[in-house]
């Protein structure tokens, strides 16, 4: 039984009240289908078809078109979607990956290929857009305001990604390209291919068209980087104090670690399309498609730093936040020196077969069955591998009003330092002791005689999504000129089953075999090299060359090696007893009805309807619990697991999701639009997951995280207002107001956490008693600190889309957006006690100049996104994430030196600019990545 909503209560009043609606461009499909159509090509074209989509449409809908076959404004899909009003995007080694919409991250948006769900080798339900090439596109969509056709799940938006079909293009066609891309980091250049070749037969009644596309990229990123800040840890060797000398009584926040960083990376990236369409009669097509993507980066990273304990640090002092802003360590502190590789190994499959069936003037049907298999593979724990070299040392760490902290005492020789062997046997360090033993000492930090071993780390998810729909959707198109005149109507079964393994050597305790910089094995013949990083490293940041540029490199994956065949241990990543896998089957019908009239002699044209969804979760898992904590050494211990054991969950929800649009065509040149609506987002896969993870295990610094099989979908009611001035030929001015009011937002708490072990005693902490080093009578019970889930909270989401696109006469054009949105569910930065705040919003402006006269064409664009929080979370740290406002140039410019042959070149982010995030406060740096400049020079044909 379902109870009214206000929401849905008020649609119906008024579609009871009003006639009113267009049949739009699907609406008049059947029409369409005999029609010659001729398009028209270049930046013009596609602004001008964009137009179109944007004004046609009953509900507010924007729209990127490509400028010709294999020809889309930007080189990269994410990229381009930023480009429209309220979308902002996330980077990935320099490159778009993720969108957010209107302040809502990559979980509130659906993307769909083609109208069709995609698998995502992602363990959330992120679609990362850096999987597809922009050659494989004809059109972008980008659907704000909901449909009850379109499936749910995007609050923040519903993208719809449009590929090439035979029977559009009509006819042969071949066109490629061929480029080559300079990095301006590594000094590499990478080609780049693509090729279409479509063609229709037997009087246009059979059609074929293949695509592929290959890309290798070489990039080198420049890195400052912390893990995390700790929140109010304790302090033993004195409590932080002001500068002024006084004893801080408030938040303390003291950063992890502090990481200078050099990643190179290789993006191999090859699609494929196939479409094969018949029409047997002249009304009916039959489609059958397949879309392939091979995406591998292999990353590799060299690095150095250092890593803090807070007992350990001394003369710490902090600024009016609780930030240390000056502390210097000696005890239980190391120069460590990294070697690794963040891989990204996936494969994707689409294969979809639609009946598009004129049943006969009036009625159009169509059917559809689609399957999408995405896998990413745990490649041996290099998804996230770390082998290291380091040795006890001293470090004092400050930080200033600039962004890059500095390093200093660690890099000179000092005869005063203690070796992490002498320090693991516990010497007598105490020079007026009869038992006294001298220090080691250290040379000059680029010396490999200093070099020890510690961790080997292997750790990988293993992801494998598999999601199959069937759909059918029903277009009926009325007789009459008034009132009445379409009606949409369908079903939809959808199952998605996501599975995610964890590959790891740490759960066993493995990657600790030699810790705690020992003397044996003895590592110092094993090859290390000195890395330059340049005198110009991170030179654009704000307090840049006050930390050495240099430091010691080594192959990782040949010290893994050298180390397991010293006594024979297996370093290998294992398949872990902590993985889960999700189920989620939907079950939609909608109906959907358009109507036309007047008011005061202007044209109105309203659409209203309902989606049912009705979905079923299953949650299945497989964990061991923990029996025991080991001390591995100072800094770390092990979990010790009992046997795995699997289990189940289970949950189900159903949703009656209104949609109310109309437009009213005020002149020929002016229209209004008001649209209301419910959609839903589901929670991420991730977090459904019914296990408890150990994520930290360390003296002092317990935490670990649970899912939640019970949550429910985020819901939004939805309110959309705009006035759209179309003045002329592919010219317009629009001004929109949106507000979102979201329930059941998940929140993630944390709370203490205790584990009963076999024989039903509590877990212990074996740090905590007399004997630090191991287990003894004192030991207290082991408390983590867990995160986990839940619904509740809500917030209002509203903004202003503004938005002007003009073209001239002399074969100039501008186009102009902006962005601004606000919302009652912000962070205050010095309440660490809140767990609730809208992370993904921001303020965002686009520019574009562009010039196409002849056979030139020319574009600039200029992104800026303001400051947001991008997550409640840090990677090693208790704190919250912000990413600092951003911006960026890009350029192409292209000749046609026939009417097929064009030459073009395209340049990325041509100003150089950094990313930025941090912790709560301006002065707590967690990452800043210099990706550098990418110019492209290239060919391209089309015939």
């Amino acid at each position: 039984m379902f109870k009214k909503n206000t929401l849905s209560t008020a649609i119906i009043a008024i579609l009871a009240s009003t006639a009113s609606m267009q049949a739009t461009a699907e609406e008049s499909n059947i029409a369409e289908k005999d029609v010659e159509k001729i398009t028209v090509t270049g930046i013009r074209g596609a602004l001008g078809r964009a137009l179109d989509t944007k004004r046609e449409a009953s509900g507010v809908v924007d729209s990127i078109s490509a400028e010709d076959i294999g020809k889309f404004p930007d080189t990269n899909l994410a990229e381009s979607l930023q480009r429209i009003t309220g979308v902002s995007i996330d980077r990935s080694g320099g490159e778009g990956q993720k969108i957010t919409v209107r302040g809502f991250g990559p979980q509130f948006n659906t993307v769909l290929v083609n109208g069709r769900q995609q698998a995502s080798e992602d363990p959330g339900r992120d679609f990362s857009f850096d999987t597809l090439a922009a050659e494989m596109v004809k059109t972008l969509d980008v659907h704000k305001t909901s449909s009850a056709k379109v499936q749910s799940g995007g609050i923040g938006a519903t993208v719809n990604i449009e590929t090439a079909k035979p029977f559009a293009i009509n006819g042969f066609k071949i066109a490629g390209s061929v480029k080559a891309t300079y990095d301006g980091n590594s000094e590499e250049t990478s080609p780049q291919a693509s090729l279409l070749i479509s063609n229709t037969f037997n009087d246009d009644t059979f059609g074929a068209l293949f695509a592929i596309s290959y890309l290798e990229r070489e990039t080198k990123l420049n890195r400052a980087q912390s893990a995390g800040w700790r929140e109010n840890s304790s302090f033993g060797k004195g409590a932080p104090v002001t500068e002024s000398g006084e004893v801080y009584t408030g938040n303390i926040f003291i950063p992890q670690n502090f990481d200078s960083l050099v990643t190179t990376e290789k993006r191999e990236r090859t699609n494929a399309n196939l479409v094969l369409q018949y029409a047997p009669s002249d009304n009916l097509i039959i489609t059958a498609d397949a879309l392939y993507s091979d995406f591998d980066v292999t990353s590799d990273t060299t690095s150095y730093g250092h890593w803090f304990t807070s007992d350990n640090v001394e003369n710490a002092v902090v600024d009016a936040n609780g930030t240390i802003t000056s502390m210097y360590q000696e005890t239980g502190l190391a120069t460590d020196f990294h070697a690794k590789k963040a891989d990204r190994l996936t494969d994707s499959l689409s294969i979809g077969l639609n009946f598009d069936w004129d049943v006969n003037d009036n009625l159009n049907m169509k059917f559809d069955l689609s399957n999408s298999t995405a896998k990413r593979e745990p490649n041996n724990g290099r998804g996230g591998s770390l082998a290291l070299l380091g040795y006890a040392n001293r470090v004092q760490w400050n930080v200033d009003g600039n962004i890059l902290p500095y390093y200093s005492d660690f890099a000179t020789p000092n005869a005063s330092i203690y070796s992490g062997q002498q320090e693991g046997d516990g010497v007598n360090q105490d020079p007026n002791s009869p038992d006294y033993v001298p220090a080691q000492g250290v040379s000059d930090y680029l010396d490999t005689a200093n070099s020890r071993a510690h961790v080997m780390i292997r750790d990988s998810k293993e992801v494998e999504d598999v999601v199959t729909q069937v759909k059918w959707d029903s277009l009926w198109l009325s007789d009459g000129n008034n009132g009445f005149s379409a009606a949409r109507f369908g079903a939809m079964y959808s199952a998605e089953t996501k599975t995610v393994n964890s590959w790891d050597n740490t759960s066993s305790g493995t990657h600790c075999t030699y810790c705690n910089y020992q003397d044996f094995p003895d590592v110092s013949a094993f090859p290390q090299e000195v890395f330059d990083a340049g005198s110009d490293f991170l030179s654009d940041v704000s307090g840049s060359g006050r930390t050495p540029s240099q430091w010691l490199t080594f192959d990782g994956e040949a010290l893994f090696d050298f180390l397991g065949a010293v006594e024979g241990v297996d370093f290998n990543a294992v398949k872990t007893n902590n993985s889960f896998e999700v189920k989620e089957e939907t079950t939609a019908f909608y109906l959907e009805l358009d109507f036309e009239g007047e008011i005061a002699g202007m044209p109105l044209y309203t659409t209203g309807g309902f989606r049912y969804e009705s979905t079923d979760v299953t949650v299945g898992a497989t964990q061991a619990n923990v029996q025991r904590l080991d001390i591995l050494d100072a800094t770390e211990m092990l979990a010790v697991y009992g046997p795995a054991s699997g289990f189940d969950e289970s949950s189900s929800y159903a949703q009656i999701l209104p949609n109310f649009s109309t437009k009213l065509e005020i002149t020929d040149e002016l229209v209004a639009r008001a649209a209301a609506s419910r959609s839903i987002s589901r929670p991420t896969l991730s977090s459904l997951r019914p296990i408890t993870s150990l994520d930290t295990v360390r003296q002092g610094n317990l935490q670990s995280s649970s899912g939640n099989a019970e949550l429910v979908p985020f819901s939004s009611d939805n309110l959309d207002l705009s006035l759209e001035w179309y003045y002329a030929d592919a010219s317009y001015v629009s001004a929109g107001y949106f507000r979102k009011h979201v329930a059941n937002f998940i929140t993630s708490s944390k709370n203490p956490k205790t584990f009963v072990t076999a024989d039903g005693s509590l877990l212990t902490d074996p740090s905590t008693g007399s004997d630090v080093s191991g287990p003894d009578a004192g030991d207290q019970v082991a408390v983590f600190t867990n995160t986990a889930p839940s619904n509740g909270e809500s917030a209002v989401v509203d903004g202003w889309e503004l938005a002007a696109q003009h073209t001239f006469d002399s074969g100039f054009g501008l186009l102009a957006n902006a962005t601004l949105v606000d919302s009652d569910a912000e962070l205050d930065n010095s309440d660490i006690t809140q767990v609730f705040a809208l992370t993904g919003l921001s303020d965002s402006t686009n520019l574009i100049a562009f010039y196409e006269s002849g056979a030139f064409q020319g574009r600039i664009a200029y992104n800026w996104r303001d400051t947001f929080l991008y997550s409640l979370t840090q990677g090693g740290g208790d704190g919250v994430t912000y990413v600092e406002a951003y911006s960026q140039w890009d350029a192409s410019a292209s000749y046609d030196i026939t009417d097929e042959i064009t030459v073009f070149v395209e340049g990325i982010n041509l100003t150089e600019e950094y990313t930025h995030s941090r912790g709560r406060f301006s002065n707590q740096i967690l990452d800043v990545v210099d990706s550098g400049r990418r110019i492209s020079f290239g060919i391209r044909g089309s015939f």
